[in-house]
């Protein structure tokens, strides 16, 4: 039953007890006068109305007893409509700014708490040393380049090779022709004068010149065979320089690869010298001061990205049956009294914050003594509102969810 029902019947029963009294109180009245006049009135009426009316009482307080009774234990046993935790902070994903290269801080560009942007340089080690390995990383590319170019002059000289290598083998089979014809003439001459010596008709001493002429022709013809051998090795040793010059060049190309990569990481290298802001946010924690000498991955400073506040809400494991992403909640800030902020939950932790911290809970099996978990819920903070500029990573909150069916 409503309150309103409850008050409403309330009222009645007052209005009965009202009814009831001036009965009472009128009735001893009419009767006396009665009496005093001489009227003969009943006497049993008077008794018999307030019977009546007291019947009529009781059975009002029961009947509101009984719908009091049931509405409070209705009111009970209701699942809330919400729910509220004050174990609750905001918080932001804070970026922890460290350097890529070693060396002394030339310079630091930013304040405490001051704005930034994406982008914007916050630091600057001295780069001298990262200046001279780009210069090296470049000779060292220019020498491998130089020798890719004497490479493939070098394959290009080759080609000529085995262009006169050719040349030569058909140099050598022509002359081998000439001197197997030149062979064969003098061996011809050689046998005819043999005959003429036989009859007389020339001179044995001209046989005797013709014969030496053929042996010559014959030998002639034997090193012209031997020249040719020799061109076509010639060409073939020439031909197989070819695969060794072939890797060569590759080597030199893969130099120039190397080279190349040493530059872009000399570069890359010269380029962190300048720490730029790897988001927007506002600088805190600054520990960084101009003169020191930074590691890579050493704690610079810290960006928090005020823009992009959160509130971690940690509900106990009995609150979280009905909560669900998408329910809308409100947000009470104690650094912002008497102003709720209106927020959606985000989403609901993989486990209960016991499971992530340092040392876990573990529960024994002995003297087991239950303890209510809680489990962390993330609530975004809904569109612009008025005062969020005013929050802090950090602060305490109180956070209500509302837990009714969508």
């Amino acid at each position: 039953m409503s309150t309103v029902a409850i008050r409403q019947a309330a009222g009645d029963i007052g209005l009965e007890k009202e009814v009831e009294r001036d009965d009472e109180a009128v009735g001893p009245t009419v009767a006396r006068g009665g009496i005093d006049a001489g009227v003969g009135a009943d006497k049993t009426a008077p008794a018999a109305k307030r019977f009546s009316f007291r019947a009529h009482r009781t059975l009002i307080a029961a009947a509101v007893a009984v719908v009091v009774a049931v509405g409070g234990g209705a009111l009970i046993l209701a699942p809330p409509s919400s729910e509220k935790t004050d174990d609750a902070y905001i918080g932001a994903d804070v970026t922890t700014v460290a350097p890529r290269v070693r060396g002394f801080v030339a310079e630091v560009l930013v304040r405490d708490n001051q704005t930034v942007h994406a982008g914007e340089p916050l630091a600057r080690i001295d780069p001298e040393e990262f200046d001279a390995r780009v210069a090296t990383a470049r000779a060292e590319l220019a020498d491998a380049e130089s020798g890719v170019a004497s490479a493939r002059a070098a394959l290009v000289s080759l080609d000529a090779e085995e262009n006169l290598a050719v040349a030569n083998v058909n140099a050598a089979q022509t002359a081998i022709r000439s001197a197997n014809a030149e062979s064969a003439r003098a061996a011809a001459d050689s046998k005819r004068y043999e005959a003429l010596v036989q009859t007389g008709a020339v001179a044995v001493r001209d046989a005797e010149t013709l014969h030496t002429r053929a042996i010559a022709a014959e030998q002639d013809a034997a090193r012209s065979a031997a020249l040719l051998t020799v061109s076509r090795e010639s060409q073939h040793v020439t031909s197989a320089k070819r695969a060794t010059l072939a890797a060569a060049l590759q080597k030199a190309q893969a130099t120039v690869e190397r080279s190349r990569a040493t530059l872009d990481l000399a570069l890359q290298d010269q380029r962190h010298t300048v720490i730029a802001a790897p988001i927007d946010g506002v600088v805190g924690n600054r520990q960084v001061q101009q003169g020191d000498y930074v590691q890579p991955g050493s704690r610079l400073l810290t960006l928090v990205p005020l823009h992009d506040l959160y509130v971690t809400a940690n509900f106990k494991e009995t609150q979280t049956a009905r909560m669900r992403p998408g329910q809308v909640a409100t947000v009470r800030v104690d650094a912002v009294p008497g102003h709720d902020f209106s927020g959606v939950v985000e989403s609901l932790a993989p486990g209960s914050g016991s499971q992530f911290a340092l040392l876990p809970f573990e529960p024994g099996t002995g003297n087991f003594t239950k303890i209510v978990q809680r489990v962390p819920v993330r609530i975004r903070f809904a569109g612009q509102q008025r005062g969020l500029d005013v929050l802090r990573p950090g602060l305490s909150v109180t956070a209500k969810v509302s837990v009714k069916a969508r």
